[in-house]
């Protein structure tokens, strides 16, 4: 992993400070100094700042300091980073945090263990994220592969650090309605399936209801898309067709130079 604060190498005292800080982030992947939904990425941070640090971001900086730390040449995945102090006064600026680390190979099929939980204020994607990867590693040590987040009274959210979409046997993508971060990656998925003239649809889904559904599946910008081959004990169908359909609409974003 390599990192730079506010456009310069970073020291082991700024990732210590980051680690524990106050703040907010995306993750992007970026191929050849190109992403897909960059704009998206830089509009939640641009979001994000107003509520956690009630100022306006500055995302030209945001996007040069990217732009240094990028390689120009092959897949990586970049984290931005706004971390500064809880106390600090309005006029104080956060500082731009930009780690890389590798791509992950080719994606596989993930078995998904529920868990009453909800991630704290879901709708900012914060640092904040300790109950997140307890309950990912808990279900790990159980033999899953993810968490899968279920508010209390039984509709599903989100995994530790995906958003999760099903197909229903009409053939629409649906996406839960519950307390969850607004994916990226699934506002591209959403744009591609519009223009391929594929339903798409937010509502409730009942962890009770997992087994009427064909296929589901999981997104982020690390993995971009898997296949959900269980949730518990419910066994889901693979449909690589269907996924293939799911990767096209994601790659008609076009890709925005960093």
């Amino acid at each position: 992993m390599t990192a730079q604060l506010n456009g310069r190498p970073a020291t082991v005292e700024h990732l210590a400070s980051a680690v524990g800080g106050y703040g907010h982030f995306t993750t992007l992947r970026i191929t050849d100094g190109t992403a897909r939904g960059l704009a998206d990425h830089l509009a939640r941070l641009a979001d994000a700042h107003r509520r956690v640090f009630d100022a306006d971001l500055d995302t030209g900086f945001v996007r040069e300091c990217l732009r240094r730390a990028v390689p120009a040449r092959g897949t990586v995945i970049a984290r931005i980073t706004l971390v500064g102090s809880p106390f600090a006064d309005i006029a104080d600026t956060a500082d731009v945090l930009v780690t890389l680390r590798e791509a992950g190979g080719a994606p596989s099929a993930v078995r998904l263990r529920t868990v009453r939980a909800l991630r704290a204020i879901p709708e900012i994607k914060h640092t904040g994220t300790f109950s997140q990867h307890f309950h990912a590693r808990a279900a790990r040590r159980a033999g899953f592969d993810d968490a899968l987040f279920v508010t209390v009274d039984g509709h599903i959210g989100e995994t530790s650090v995906c958003t999760i979409g099903f197909l229903d046997p009409e053939g629409t993508v649906v996406w839960p309605d519950a307390p969850v971060l607004p994916g990226v990656t699934q506002q591209l998925i959403t744009r591609g399936l519009a223009g391929f003239g594929v339903r798409v649809e937010q509502r409730p889904v009942p962890v009770a209801d997992v087994g009427a559904f064909r296929a589901a599946f999981v997104a982020n910008a690390g993995s971009l898309l898997r296949p959900v081959s269980a949730v518990d004990r419910v066994a889901l169908p693979l449909d690589e067709e269907w996924m293939s359909l799911l990767r096209r609409a994601y790659d008609t974003n076009p890709p925005e130079p960093v």
